[in-house]
């Protein structure tokens, strides 16, 4: 069964106020999942957030801008290692 997470406990585990995690649902940058909890992925996400957010300054706007990227980067590393995968299968 997959760990999922109350506000509470993403603020606890990352010492991070509730609020920005609250923001972050109303601008949709990380929704929970049933029963209003979180899955790993995107605590990782609210974490990524945060380190932006406070040691950098970037606000939500920013983050929505990076996120976007962040995805799409992933997207295509998905996408090349899927290339590679059938590549070497027709080699064989």
């Amino acid at each position: 069964m997959t760990r999922r997470f109350t506000r509470v406990q993403i603020a606890e585990l990352l010492d991070l106020d509730e609020g920005f995690l609250v923001e972050l649902e109303r601008h949709e940058i990380v929704l929970p999942g049933p029963e209003r909890r979180y899955d790993a992925a995107a605590v990782e996400r609210v974490r990524v957030c945060w380190t932006m957010h406070d040691a950098l300054g970037v606000n939500l706007a920013g983050l929505e801008v990076v996120l976007h990227l962040l995805d799409r980067l992933e997207a295509e590393r998905r996408h090349v290692h899927e290339l590679l995968q059938r590549y070497r299968d027709e080699s064989e």
